[in-house]
């Protein structure tokens, strides 16, 4: 049973992920929840690495909003209906932005 409600991304609200450090691209976010992320992308990452990414969520209008988080690697898959990989990553340190950013696109419960 899963822990935390699961926000899921179509391809007209992409959210594009970098690598904190380097700044090269690392693939897209599929879900997010308070706990964790999945991301999509062409190469894998290592399992039980631990990661500095930065979200790049669209804002209002063109502006992107960067949110900072670290994680570190679950799981990782082939998806070979995208010729590409999934993996699932627990936060390590939740930023406040992130958790911010995941109560505000969450739906509210009654």
């Amino acid at each position: 049973m899963r822990q935390h409600t699961r926000l899921s991304f179509r391809h007209i609200s992409r959210i594009l992920v970098t690598n904190r450090l380097s700044g090269e691209p690392m693939g897209y976010v599929a879900d997010l929840s308070m706990g964790g992320l999945r991301l999509v992308a062409k190469q894998p990452l290592g399992m039980s690495g631990c990661y500095e990414m930065v979200l790049h969520v669209p804002d209002q209008g063109e502006r992107l909003r960067e949110v900072e988080v670290v994680v570190i690697c679950q799981w990782v898959r082939k998806d070979t209906r995208r010729d590409a990989f999934e993996m699932g990553f627990s936060l390590d340190r939740p930023s406040a932005a992130f958790i911010d950013l995941v109560g505000r696109l969450l739906p509210k419960r009654r």
